[in-house]
């Protein structure tokens, strides 16, 4: 009988400053099925292509570099939000010997609270919520939505995802904390989300990336 254990990662890695070779080491050692990435610069776009037989990345200098990436065939396509679009990937069934059915994984970027002016902040980041919540409920179907929300349990951009969405670690137990202001302080805030519906959580964990200010968050996912 095939696992149908689906393991998904994300990780932001500071717009280039994460470390080539820690990047790789942890896609080495955590053999992820899908990785999205936020904040994806040239040089790691490079070690991602050479992981994965199948990659749609969008490398940038600005802080919206975003990329897709998996081991079997993925249909990848923009995803409209307020601000900074995010991606969405579609694994088939048909594709993945894991699956009987569809998976839809989404990356999104939530922009930074703390940019300024902070009123118009504060509509975008209600606007990426909403885009998220809006396009959820017009279709129910297996999917993990994850990345960067910027925003940790306490915020209320987070309870409106959690409201509608599973927070997969929360649920499997297993939330740990994935940002700190600086590299290598320890990791005081969890920022770095993954939430589902129509799978389950059956664990997380999250891994240190050289240069980043954000863990890597991995994610096992049982899709039945």
């Amino acid at each position: 009988m095939v696992d149908k254990i689906v393991r998904v990662v994300t990780a932001n890695l500071l717009n280039g400053r994460a470390a080539i070779g820690s990047l790789r080491r942890m896609l080495e050692r955590e053999e992820p099925d899908v990785a999205v990435f936020q904040e994806l610069a040239p040089a790691q776009a490079r070690i991602v292509r050479r992981h994965f037989a199948h990659a749609t990345l969008d490398p940038r200098r600005d802080y919206h570099g975003m990329g897709i990436a998996a081991r079997h065939p993925i249909d990848v396509e923009r995803f409209e939000m307020v601000h900074r679009d995010g991606w969405k990937g579609l694994l088939r069934g048909a594709d993945w010997p894991q699956l009987d059915r569809d998976l839809e994984v989404i990356n999104v970027h939530i922009q930074n609270p703390l940019m300024r002016p902070w009123r118009e902040t504060l509509q975008n980041r209600k606007g990426q919520v909403s885009d998220i919540l809006d396009y959820v409920a017009a279709k129910r179907t297996a999917r993990v939505v994850l990345g960067d929300m910027n925003s940790s349990p306490a915020w209320r951009s987070y309870r409106r995802l959690a409201a509608q969405l599973q927070d997969a670690a929360a649920a499997a137990g297993t939330a740990r904390r994935t940002w700190a202001p600086v590299p290598r302080m320890p990791r005081l805030l969890r920022i770095d989300h993954a939430f589902v519906e129509g799978v389950v959580p059956v664990s997380t964990h999250t891994v240190r990336i050289k240069g980043s200010d954000h863990s890597a968050l991995v994610v096992d996912l049982l899709v039945e």
